[in-house]
């Protein structure tokens, strides 16, 4: 795909020529004589779908498509940021395509830049495809079917070479961008006391135990948390993996959306699905034979040097504090608080009954 193309910055900037340009750098060849808008959806509104016409009437090609964008024409703080459409977007570009990704919409065309970015894709919801959201959790054979396909994931980039300086997805790359950005950037930003304090006086905060709004606390957790991941495998995550991003197909297959794609320790991305994918009593039903599922299927898929399940067991209860503190943290422009604090609630349950402090040795 190129970057040639100009890049929508007002909803109304998506016109039939810019869409007929987006197909054919796709490589499909119509010309669309028509479209229709429709509203804006979604908590950012970032993203609507287009109705098209095409001048070849016979055409069996879609009646619709999605476009989603950063719009900073519109002057709406609703819209994102320009810095996380680009990544959202040169994740789903340069870093899904080098792993065994689970399902996606195909991307027809992904302009990037510093102040705008925009991605035509297809519409899944003609074809069936079922999308989740924060208060409907998964069943049991959803889940299974998304642990497998996140094994299959981070088998194929199981302690790569191409994390590497100079590789693919090493410290200089794209890839290795995201994660810096992440762990140099915004992490340390959560235990700003200011900062720290807005975030604990919100309904998310209130609703955790006390310990978790103890900032000395929570930090010192926070740092041993990282020391003990360190022993887990670096592969590709996700990266942001809770019920608003996942999808199944008409045909049951796992599907992704909106990724933020990094080299990560994989207890991160295993933790963070689980505790914000399944209703609070499932997960203490279903958590150990999911994880067992996955360590299974990591070997399935070709994964050397596998944890046991004990280990696995271990690394992945300490890993519950990562949804716990990034819930807590999770700005307002992102999420309404009413998914901010289910998902909050829902990791920092998993924590308290897995005695994180305890394993981390915080007293």
């Amino acid at each position: 795909m190129t970057q040639a193309m100009a890049i929508p910055r007002r909803y109304s900037d998506v016109t039939s020529d810019w869409v007929t340009a987006a197909l054919r750098d796709g490589g499909i060849t119509a010309t669309v004589r028509a479209l229709t808008h429709g509203s804006p959806f979604g908590y950012k509104k970032n993203k609507f779908r287009i109705g098209v016409e095409y001048a070849d009437e016979n055409s069996a090609l879609p009646a619709s498509y999605i476009v989603k964008g950063n719009f900073p024409g519109e002057k709406d703080p609703s819209t994102g940021s320009a810095w996380a459409m680009a990544s959202e977007l040169r994740s789903i570009r340069d870093v899904a395509p080098l792993v065994a990704a689970p399902a996606m919409p195909r991307a027809h065309h992904i302009g990037v830049s510093d102040e705008a970015s925009v991605i035509l894709m297809e519409d899944l919801s003609p074809a069936g495809a079922v999308f989740f959201d924060a208060f409907h959790t998964l069943d049991l054979a959803q889940a299974m079917a998304f642990v497998d396909a996140f094994a299959r994931m981070h088998a194929s980039s199981w302690n790569s070479a191409a994390f590497e300086r100079g590789g693919p997805m090493g410290p200089d790359s794209f890839a290795g961008e995201n994660r810096r950005v992440l762990t140099q950037g915004y992490f340390p930003t959560f235990f700003e006391p200011a900062k720290w304090r807005s975030y604990v006086e919100l309904p998310r905060g209130r609703a955790l135990p006390n310990a978790f709004q103890d900032l000395a606390r929570a930090e010192q957790a926070w740092h041993r948390m990282w020391g003990v991941l360190r022993q887990s495998a670096t592969v590709v995550i996700h990266g942001d993996e809770h019920l608003g991003n996942l999808y199944v197909t008409a045909d049951g297959a796992p599907g992704v959306i909106d990724w933020f794609a990094r080299p990560d320790h994989w207890p991160v991305g295993i933790a963070y699905f689980m505790l914000c994918a399944l209703d609070i009593i499932d997960r203490r039903n279903w958590e150990r034979p999911l994880l067992s599922h996955y360590v299974t299927r990591l070997a399935a898929h070709g994964a050397k040097d596998i944890p046991s399940f004990r280990d696995a067991w271990f690394l992945y209860r300490c890993a519950t504090f990562y949804p716990t503190m990034t819930w807590l943290n999770n700005s307002a422009v992102w999420q309404p608080e009413a998914i901010n604090t289910a998902n909050a609630v829902r990791a920092a349950t998993a924590a308290i009954e897995h005695d994180v402090y305890r394993l981390l040795g915080v007293s």
